[in-house]
C-alpha cells in the first residue's frame, strides 16, 4: 500500500521523510517498514512532531493511534484509515 492516500500531499514516501526527520536519521537510516521504530531511537517528542506535521497536513490522526505500533507500516495503515474517515 504505498499509493498515496486522499490526501495528496501524504504518501508513505512522505510520511517516511516526516518520521526520518523527527528522528534525526537520513532516508538510509531508516529502518525497514515493519521494524520498530523505538529500536532505532524514536522517542515520544518525535511521535508528538510527527502528529502534528500529518495534522498540518489535513491528516487527523493522534499521539496514542501511533505509538501503540510504532511502525512505518502501522502509522501508514492508521493514517490512511484517517484519510478514508475525513473524506466520508
Amino acid at each position: 500500500m504505498n499509493t498515496a492516500s486522499e490526501n495528496p500531499h501524504m504518501s508513505k514516501d512522505v510520511l517516511r521523510a516526516l518520521i526520518a526527520d523527527s528522528m534525526g536519521l537520513t532516508a538510509a537510516e531508516m529502518p525497514g517498514d515493519d521494524e520498530d521504530l523505538v529500536d532505532y531511537g524514536l522517542h515520544s517528542i518525535a511521535v508528538m512532531q510527527v502528529v502534528s506535521l500529518c495534522q498540518q497536513s489535513g491528516v487527523e490522526v493522534t499521539f496514542p493511534q501511533l505509538i501503540g505500533t510504532p511502525t512505518v507500516d502501522a502509522w501508514w495503515r492508521v493514517l490512511s484509515a484517517a484519510d478514508r474517515a475525513a473524506a466520508r
